[in-house]
């Protein structure tokens, strides 16, 4: 029996990249990703008559090596590259906004700049995307991009504008380079030469159009280069799967001569945008290669279509901007700080903000609020067991409803709770205290108590995987001793000192009556586990519940097995929802 899974394997792992010459200079990478692959292996059903024009948003990230710079080009450089952008697509049904929102709603012109100059690797070979197992020559791409802006690729085509290619110094070489389809990351997006970018300013000889732009943004969008995946003028046999996968773009090989009146095969489209003919042969694509886009702007890069970065700015818009909170916490509620921002340009009368987090948690009511951002407080938000949480914003004048709920991962170390005791004895004016971590900053200190005070003092401290220094001083000298009346070292009236615990561990212990200077207590904290903590986080919960239901069935030796009998079973989950909270002590 014919082996289809082998075959779909080879196809969603292949990484195509295809390099030609034209007047001693590559085109572009072609880069392919198992998502594409994936994505347009069925082909849905689009006749371009019946599509309707989708407008899609750009911003441009322009990467440069200082302000004054030729590869700091100009915004009106960029715009007449929308400008053929949306000449050139016209037929095909797709246009190109500058993006007029960011991704956190906030009004914007499309374009961003990044000095790279402090960076070597960029001034001396620009962006690099060589292969992993070849010396890489630039800045590598992933971390350049991020540095530079990386917008969610979902909603918005990345332009990037460089100095030069892996080390090609604007010159010869690759012009430019896409991804066809998604990547799930900051790689996906279009590179172009700044001398390869529109129709004024800084250009060279053979890049004055703007067409690499078209070129590869036509990439971005799912077409192949006209001659992919052929070895012969007469090599297909099935369009659909082989060549571009484009039916009505004949079988051809590169065509990288200055000849605009013919190609390499007899049908040849010299005058295609995805071949590598002369920029000045260029004016076209095929209706399938139309259809073919929009095939993709309805699957896997349909969030392109689907947003508001080309909306501008309304009267009422609302939405939740970032979220503050603690970061280390030892207990289930946590202070959690959110920035709600009217994006619209009128005061809203009132806007209810709702916090989820274990369920719905708490509504706060703002009144008049104005056009920017204000901080609404939730106290003592229920967070034990939480991966992340979610604040929606309600009001009933809002425009844009869709982005109204925000949610954010609740990354967090838990750690120990320590309780500190502290009786001093009637000169408790002598005596003075701090706790100090792995690094010496102070996490609690208190002293000065006063004189003839029988009082008790509490206090708390968070504690994590660490070492620490309690350390204790008396100025008299005598500690927590009033009367030693026989001057022989043991104290015969005295207070009861300080008591530190974590759990059923007791960390520090002056005993009764202890005469000191000044004294240490020197300890380390490890995060209690147990048996049935598998993600080693101090307690037992839905996540090692998880791990343990993944192991149902398991005989033998298991990575889960709480009763250690050499099955996980029914009986092993019992028991685990049963000790569902902290590790206990040991």
């Amino acid at each position: 029996m014919f082996n289809f899974k082998f075959i779909y394997f080879i196809l969603i792992t292949l990484w195509f990249v295809q390099l030609d010459e034209m007047f001693g200079q590559e085109e572009c990478i072609q880069m392919h990703t198992k998502t594409q692959i994936m994505g347009l292996k069925k082909r849905a059903d689009v006749n371009l008559e019946d599509v309707q024009v989708q407008t899609l948003p750009i911003v441009f990230h322009v990467v440069h090596t200082g302000a004054g710079e030729p590869n700091n080009i100009s915004d009106e450089q960029i715009l007449s590259q929308v400008d053929v952008l949306n000449e050139e697509f016209a037929d095909s049904k797709i246009q190109f906004c500058m993006a007029v929102r960011d991704p956190d709603g906030n009004p914007t012109n499309g374009i961003t700049r990044y000095d790279a100059s402090w960076n070597e690797d960029y001034v001396t070979g620009g962006i690099g995307n060589t292969p992993s197992n070849l010396d890489p020559v630039g800045w590598e791409q992933t971390q350049l991009k991020s540095a530079a802006g990386c917008w969610n690729p979902d909603e918005y085509i990345n332009y990037y504008v460089v100095s030069e290619i892996n080390g090609n110094d604007g010159n010869n070489g690759v012009q430019g380079y896409a991804y066809l389809g998604p990547t799930g990351d900051c790689r996906d997006g279009v590179v172009v030469l700044y001398n390869a970018t529109g129709t004024v300013g800084v250009q060279k000889p053979g890049r004055t159009l703007g067409f690499t732009g078209v070129h590869e943004v036509g990439h971005h969008l799912s077409l192949w280069h006209t001659f992919s995946n052929t070895s012969s003028c007469t090599s297909e046999s099935n369009c659909e799967t082989q060549g571009d996968q484009v039916c009505d773009t004949p079988t051809t090989l590169s065509n990288s001569t200055a000849q605009c009146d013919g190609g390499v095969c007899p049908d040849a489209l010299v005058n295609n945008f995805m071949d590598y003919s002369s920029e000045t042969c260029k004016d076209a694509f095929t209706v399938g290669q139309a259809e073919r886009m929009h095939e993709m702007l309805q699957g896997s890069r349909q969030g392109l279509v689907d947003n508001l970065a080309c909306v501008p700015s309304v009267d009422y818009d609302v939405t939740a901007g970032a979220a503050y909170y603690q970061q280390e916490w030892c207990t289930p509620y946590q202070d959690i700080w959110v920035d709600v921002i009217n994006q619209g340009t009128q005061l809203i009368p009132f806007v209810d903000v709702e916090m989820f987090c274990n369920g719905p948690q708490e509504v706060i009511t703002l009144y008049d609020l104005p056009p920017g951002s204000t901080q609404v407080f939730f106290e003592a938000v229920y967070v034990e067991g939480a991966e992340e949480f979610t604040v929606q914003t309600i009001s009933s004048l809002d425009q844009f409803p869709d982005n109204d709920a925000s949610w954010w991962p609740l990354d967090v170390t838990e750690g120990d709770f320590m309780e500190v005791w502290v009786t001093p004895d009637v000169f408790g004016n002598e005596t003075s205290w701090e706790l100090r971590d792995g690094e010496g900053e102070i996490l609690l200190s208190d002293g000065g108590y006063g004189t003839n005070s029988n009082e008790t003092f509490y206090y708390t401290a968070c504690i994590f995987n660490d070492c620490y220094v309690f350390e204790i001083e008396d100025t008299a000298g005598d500690g927590f001793c009033t009367v030693d009346w026989d001057n022989d070292g043991v104290c015969d009236i005295g207070g009861d000192g300080v008591l530190a615990t974590v759990g059923l561990d007791t960390l520090v212990d002056t005993g009764f009556g202890l005469q000191f200077d000044v004294i240490q207590f020197e300890f380390c904290n490890s995060l209690s586990q147990c048996n049935m903590d598998y993600n080693g986080d101090g307690y037992i919960g839905n996540t090692d519940v998880l791990e343990l239901l993944v192991d149902i069935g398991c005989i033998g030796a298991c990575y889960t097995d709480p009763n250690d009998d050499n099955v996980v079973n029914i009986q092993d989950l019992l028991l685990m929802l049963a000790s569902t909270g902290p590790c206990p002590k040991e």
